[in-house]
């Protein structure tokens, strides 16, 4: 009997040693991203109630959304209030999708508001310190859709995929408006007739149709994604999209993993229209070797994970492309304003 409590003891005590080496190897210890602003950084979270119930929860529950705050606590500029950033994460992404980028963008004076979208991210911290996982139906969709072979099937999934999400961006830009009249010197720096939007992947999606329901939009950023919203339904076996042109600056972002087929893939015909535009407003920036994952800070938290999920290892190190890819969009948000 002893004999057999200490066998269990010791594979108890490898599966642990097994299981921690695993984590390090998987999510490896790193450094912050070093910031180029002169503004000290601070970060805080709230919860914002939606006047509807959570359908991934099936219980009732009013949807809970998490917002992550990063801010300039010592801007010290009051003749200049600047633009809100307001962030939608991927599919299956985290609050912190692009945090190095909502810290650099704090250190110059702006003020973020990182979302999460509950049943849409990986996990979802609620007010009451419980987490919500990923919804498995949202998994299912993703991972049974077809946008070229089955069109119809994916517009109305891509309908679906922006109500939810935009309805989330809109009730908390609606909520920030508000905290801002409330207590004037909470976030001194933000201007809250303008937001620039902001997202990765679908987030992008979001954030690009966010400009076409909402006049406060001042400008948008899209890290590789489809004009999901523009798509309005499908006819002869093709979608059928708003191309109406945006009026307010854009910058579309893209890697390896979307660029060479942009003009075979049918939901990113608007895209193409942006992307051969002469229009000024419309601003397209290919970075060559790095993949879908390079764009969000997953590549530099899980170089493997991120491979993995790019089904090919990154030609770029993970830092530079972030910094660099931080350095642009922090370009094109100094042009919005």
């Amino acid at each position: 009997m002893e004999k057999a409590v200490k066998m269990l003891i010791l594979i108890l005590v490898i599966i642990v040693i097994l299981i921690w080496l695993g984590k390090r190897i998987l999510f490896p210890r790193y450094d912050e991203i070093e910031v180029t602003g002169k503004y000290e950084i601070g970060c805080e979270d709230y919860w914002v109630t939606e006047e509807k119930e959570d359908p991934f929860l099936k219980d009732g529950s009013p949807r809970e959304v998490q917002v992550r705050v990063w801010y300039p606590p010592n801007y010290d500029d009051p003749d200049t209030k600047l633009p809100v950033v307001i962030a939608s994460h991927g599919s299956c992404g985290t609050i912190d999708n692009n945090r190095s980028l909502y810290r650099e963008f704090a250190s110059h004076g702006y003020v973020v508001l990182a979302v999460s979208h509950p049943g849409h991210a990986f996990d979802t911290l609620h007010s009451n310190g419980k987490k919500q996982q990923v919804s498995m139906d949202y998994l299912k969709e993703m991972g049974g859709m077809n946008p070229q072979e089955k069109p119809e099937d994916a517009a109305k999934l891509f309908a679906e995929w922006m109500e939810l999400r935009m309805t989330d961006l809109s009730v908390v830009m609606d909520d920030f408006v508000e905290k801002a009249m409330q207590t004037p010197d909470r976030f001194e720096s933000a201007d809250t007739s303008r937001f620039v939007t902001l997202g990765h992947s679908a987030g992008g999606s979001a954030a690009l149709g966010m400009a076409r329901i909402r006049a406060d939009v001042v400008g948008v950023i899209a890290l590789e994604s489809p004009c999901m919203y523009d798509i309005k339904g499908v006819a002869d076996g093709d979608y059928i999209m708003d191309d109406s042109d945006y009026e307010i600056p854009l910058l579309n972002v893209y890697s390896d993993a979307s660029y060479s087929h942009l003009h075979e893939w049918k939901q990113y015909r608007n895209n193409v229209k942006f992307l051969e535009s002469e229009k000024e407003n419309y601003k397209n920036i290919y970075y060559e070797g790095a993949g879908h994952m390079g764009l969000c800070d997953l590549s530099l938290a899980s170089p493997i994970l991120a491979g993995m999920l790019d089904q090919t290892k990154s030609k770029v190190e993970p830092r530079e492309q972030l910094k660099r890819l931080n350095a642009d969009c922090l370009d094109f948000l100094s042009e919005v304003i």
